[in-house]
């Protein structure tokens, strides 16, 4: 991860780097240049000793004739500016500076005026628009800060050989005072480690991340904070709870599932909890329904919910913040063999519903029913799952955004105005009874799919079904966003740890309105 730290001034006589933040139209531009002759009292046109890029590119890059490099970052026009702006172009220049090698860099950040980026915001709708508080400068620079430090990851963990240089980062930020600048540098990290360790998690291979090694990487993690307990059920008990959608997906693997529980109270325990719930699907092959071999590849990150609820969890007990909060991760391993379900099994859940296995490939349903159901002893306020669960929830939003169901409105602009201010999109779908009709069975309680169409849909019907009344649930398809491929620079070539800062900043704004 990168190390910052704050300075309170530009040094006169330096041999660092810098990068430098403007805006994308050309007046901006030479008023930035001015501003960085200001702040390093030298005429750059006059000491400019090679220019690497033009100034019609996103980076203007030069060297000064004392050998250090000023880079101008450009970011998007004022009117457009908002969290994911900064975010992005500094992830953008982070990727240039590694690239460079370069060892130390000065980062100065302009002033804004927070009423200026808020309005930004305007063109949202007002239940999901963040507020002036949420918006203001110290956010801004924990966007910069997140932006740098995400646009840093690459996982290196098989490399033989890792000669990347991580540059050290002095932030250079008038509008705040250094204890304010090192406050959000402190929370910036504690968040984006955690982000780090669900792209770890959905990274690693499922050869050596299968339940088994999950749960046991969740105890080791555990440790590591008094605060979190964890405990894990067998495949015995998993057999014994009668928990029959995890076991049937799990059983065709020689590794069996497990069942990962982790408790954080940050509050006195009779407070109502809030309970995250991942899909920990380790690998899926599809099963029986064996999937296509193009990128299977990437359904080691079938476990991204997973990743995700484990780092919120993990965050949460470091940042100790005061909330009560569950995670439940259905783990296993969906393979082929002659122990697999097989379609048109008929299997019974610890809810006791049946389920008709119409296809083995839609596995993640399964064993979130059982964990659903689970969280009921809990008596929790708040239920949310997240899962990579359906291909047609990407066919309809794409990679930039996740699908939300919930029948809780207040639930829902919750969740959308954090996703709106971290930048970790999601938009709202239906959950019509129309298309529960099309997952209704003639042999059991519910079919485990549906028909053509509207998949996505379907899928979040069938959870809904093992859902109790008695708590408020929300589900987050995070099947596009959880694998980047070139669209956002913070996240590009990489699984991206999805719904970690979203969540986080969800609880942290549930701790404030109540």
């Amino acid at each position: 991860m990168l190390k910052f730290k704050s300075i309170n001034s530009i040094p006169t006589k330096f041999s660092e780097s810098f990068l430098f933040f403007s805006f994308s139209d050309e007046k901006e531009v030479i008023k930035t240049f001015s501003e960085v002759e200001e702040l390093l009292e030298i005429n750059v046109p006059g000491r400019i000793k090679k220019s690497i890029s033009k100034n019609n590119e996103s980076q203007n890059l030069f060297y000064l004739d004392d050998g250090s490099l000023v880079l101008l970052q450009k970011c998007d026009k004022k009117e457009k500016l908002n969290s994911d702006t900064f975010r992005r172009s500094s992830a953008s220049a982070i990727k240039k500076i590694i690239s460079l090698k370069l060892k130390d860099v000065i980062v100065s950040i302009p002033k804004l005026d927070a009423d200026s980026i808020h309005k930004n915001f305007t063109s949202l709708p007002a239940e999901s628009r963040p507020c002036q508080e949420q918006a203001g400068s110290e956010y801004f620079l924990q966007s910069i800060l997140e932006g740098l430090s995400l646009g840093s990851y690459k996982y290196t963990t098989y490399l033989s050989k890792n000669e990347r240089t991580v540059p050290g980062i002095s932030i250079f930020y008038p509008a705040l005072k250094a204890a304010e600048i090192n406050k959000i540098i402190l929370l910036t990290n504690k968040i984006t480690k955690h982000v780090f360790l669900a792209r770890d998690l959905q990274n690693t291979p499922g050869s050596d991340l299968y339940p088994e090694a999950l749960a046991s990487k969740v105890k080791s993690l555990g440790k590591r904070n008094p605060k979190i307990k964890v405990r894990v059920l067998g495949f015995d008990e998993i057999r014994k709870r009668k928990m029959g959608g995890l076991e049937a997906v799990g059983k065709g693997s020689e590794r069996k599932p497990r069942f990962i529980i982790m408790e954080y109270f940050g509050m006195d325990k009779k407070k109502s909890p809030y309970v995250i719930v991942g899909k920990g699907i380790t690998f899926d092959s599809g099963g029986i329904s064996i999937k296509p071999a193009a990128d299977m590849w990437e359904m080691k990150g079938d476990m991204s919910g997973a990743a995700t609820t484990i780092a919120v969890l993990l965050t949460a007990a470091e940042l100790k913040l005061k909330v009560n909060l569950i995670g439940l991760v259905p783990a296993a391993e969906n393979m082929p063999s002659g122990s697999s379900m097989r379609p048109g099994d008929i299997i019974r859940t610890a809810s006791g519903k049946s389920i008709e296995i119409d296809n083995t490939d839609a596995e993640g349903r399964l064993i979130l029913a059982d964990a659903l159901e689970y969280a009921v002893r809990y008596k929790p306020k708040v239920v949310i799952d997240l899962a990579t669960l359906t291909g047609a929830c990407v066919v309809a939003l794409g990679q930039f955004a996740s699908g939300l169901f919930t029948h809780e409105d207040e639930l829902a602009r919750n969740l959308v105005r954090a996703s709106n201010l971290t930048g970790e999109r999601t938009w709202r779908l239906p959950l019509w009874e129309d298309y529960h009709n099309l997952i209704k069975s003639d042999f059991a309680d519910v079919k485990n799919v549906g028909g053509k169409w509207g998949g996505a849909i379907t899928a979040a019907c069938f959870l809904e079904k093992f859902v109790d009344k008695k708590y408020k649930w929300a589900h987050l398809d995070i099947a596009g966003p959880a694998f980047a491929e070139e669209n956002i620079s913070y996240t590009s070539k990489t699984m991206t740890g999805y719904g970690v800062r979203l969540l986080i900043q969800f609880l942290m704004d549930e701790i404030k309105d109540h």
